[in-house]
């Protein structure tokens, strides 16, 4: 065998994969994580996105506007599961559906990333009033991770109309605990 020959021994081989299934062992959960929670962030920014839009187009407009959850993009769903897409419409008739296709300002898809999101128990629309105001009570809309029922944050939206977020940490998500 020559001696200027270079590479790896068996024994170096060996040592640099131990090494690499150490670093994947301790990145891949870590990265998952991250995953999550970059999905969680952007469903924080399109349901907030999506209200503040409602609320200012009903105040410059003078007419209700509306948000409800729907899976087609063209009429509203009446059930708390907002995860498979929800609209905003102008809802001058205030009506529990858009008047026309027209009256649709904007439309949402499904979210990705395994999040589910779901409203308060018999809250299945938001409406703002040209003032501003959310006629109703109180809304929350809770976001959570399919994966592992962990609750990772709620979107409130008061009488008032305003919209506010609360982050969660390891808990457990609260419609789970009712069987979705």
């Amino acid at each position: 065998m020559r001696q200027d020959a270079r590479g790896l021994t068996l024994l170096e081989l060996l040592v640099a994969i131990a090494v690499m299934g150490v670093l994947l062992g301790v990145g891949v959960p870590s990265f998952k994580n991250l995953q999550r929670r970059m999905a969680a962030d952007t469903t924080f920014h399109l349901i907030t996105g999506a209200l503040a839009t409602a609320r200012a187009t009903a105040v410059t407009r003078g007419v209700p506007v509306s948000v409800c959850p729907s899976a087609d993009g063209q009429r509203c769903d009446h059930h708390v599961f907002w995860e498979h897409g929800w609209i905003v419409f102008e809802d001058g008739g205030r009506g529990t559906q858009p008047a026309s296709e027209r009256a649709v300002l904007q439309r949402f898809g499904s979210l990705k990333g395994g999040i589910t999101l779901r409203s308060t128990v018999g809250r299945t629309m938001l409406r703002f009033q040209p003032s501003g105001m959310s006629s109703g009570s109180n809304i929350s809309l809770r976001l959570c991770s399919g994966s592992d029922d962990t609750h990772l944050g709620s979107v409130v939206v008061n009488n008032a109309g305003r919209a506010r977020t609360e982050r969660k940490q390891n808990e457990a998500c609260p419609f789970a605990l009712l069987g979705s």
